[in-house]
């Protein structure tokens, strides 16, 4: 590949946000995946075969056509030119044990809020499969787990229209009227007897 080609292939991968879709796959759902799959396995998408948690800030998920490795390494680096540290960090993505992205990344400037991380550069890119499944799969990703809300949603408020519903029935029956001690009880209480 010559260094026209090279610089041409990185421009395409920017311009099809490659980066910004893998970064949005695993912060808004590859990390959160092995946790979900203990505690919540029905917001775990069906093209999610298995999810393991590797070591913290490194996931395997493993699809239909292979398995991805995401590994997250966050650093303080020195910057002497601006006389301070900064955080950054770098995302490796493999699939099928083949490195295809390394993105060095950082957190979002002031104008790019809402964002957890950005990507700033390209260390490594193959293409292949891999960009398209992730790229179909991060808005299904996103829907899936959306749709997942609202069932939960609607299931808390069918709860608590069955509670409101019990309620009001509770309320409309007489109430139980509660009998007087008789005066010899009475009596006997108050003397301790």
């Amino acid at each position: 590949m010559t260094d026209d080609d090279y610089v041409v292939s990185r421009h395409i991968v920017w311009q099809m946000n490659i980066p910004e879709t893998v970064l949005d796959v695993y912060f808004n759902h590859v990390r959160m995946l092995p946790s979900w799959k203990q505690g919540f396995p029905a917001y775990v998408h069906p093209a999610i075969r298995d999810v393991v948690e590797l070591a913290p800030n490194k996931t395997k998920i493993i699809t239909e056509t292979g398995e991805y490795v995401f590994a997250f390494d966050e650093r303080t680096t020195f910057v002497p030119e601006a006389a301070q540290f900064v955080r950054t960090g770098t995302l490796v993505v493999h699939y099928n044990n083949t490195l295809v992205l390394l993105l060095n990344i950082s957190p979002p400037d002031h104008d790019e809020l809402g964002k957890s991380w950005v990507a700033r550069g390209i260390e490594e890119f193959e293409d292949g499969e891999w960009v398209a499944e992730l790229t179909q799969l991060d808005p299904q990703l996103a829907t899936y787990e959306a749709e997942q809300n609202q069932k939960d949603e609607a299931l808390r408020q069918n709860e608590l229209n069955g509670l409101d519903e019990l309620r009001e029935k509770l309320s409309r029956l007489l109430p139980v009227k509660v009998e007087k001690p008789s005066w010899f009880r009475w009596f006997s209480q108050r003397l301790g007897i």
